[in-house]
């Protein structure tokens, strides 16, 4: 999962398949309205949260179907559910905590009450230390490439430099087969 976008697309097609009508909601507080039986039970909040809609008898039932959803969906994309941090790490202002950083850019993370735990990376503004092109992601594989190449541990073009693509010479080629594939 790339993004939040992701989850949403996905949470709400399971939603829908299990009989519920999920429109974009008219409050600016959420994001969408959830419908069971032509009936408004729920919201999805901006904090990423099922708030029940308390001007309506809702079972117990069709909440727990929701949220379960809601959990099952995160782990179909991919969360991280693993702690990635010790105690040893640095706690950041904002209640993340410091993973790696070089070359003024930082891999931070956060536990998440519904997407486990949330990755971000940023530059590091030398003269405030204020956050800066701050970068989410809700995959550690995801956030781990994307640090390395901000951060300039990896080459951000990947395998092609300067104009040709990196790999084996002819000269390292064994045979007839792999010669057509490899480049000067």
């Amino acid at each position: 999962m790339r993004s939040k976008t992701d989850f949403y697309r996905l949470f709400f097609e399971q939603l829908a398949r299990k009989g519920f009508d999920v429109k974009r909601s008219q409050s600016s507080d959420y994001i969408a309205d959830i419908y069971y039986k032509n009936q408004l039970v729920a919201y999805f909040s901006k904090a990423d949260t099922v708030i029940q809609n308390p001007f309506v008898a809702v079972k117990d039932k069709v909440m727990r179907l929701i949220n379960d959803t809601a959990q099952n969906t995160a782990v179909k994309v991919g969360i991280c559910r693993d702690c990635p941090y010790t105690d040893a790490n640095e706690k950041l202002p904002n209640g993340s905590y410091k993973l790696a950083e070089y070359n003024g850019v930082t891999l931070a993370c956060k536990e998440h009450h519904l997407f486990g735990y949330v990755f971000s990376t940023y530059r590091t503004a030398p003269d405030s230390g204020e956050m800066l092109a701050r970068q989410v992601f809700y995959n550690k594989e995801f956030a781990g490439q994307d640090f390395a190449k901000r951060s300039g541990l990896v080459d951000e073009k990947g395998p092609i430099q300067r104009g040709r693509i990196a790999g084996p010479s002819r000269r390292t080629c064994q045979n007839e087969h792999t010669r057509s594939r490899c480049f000067q």
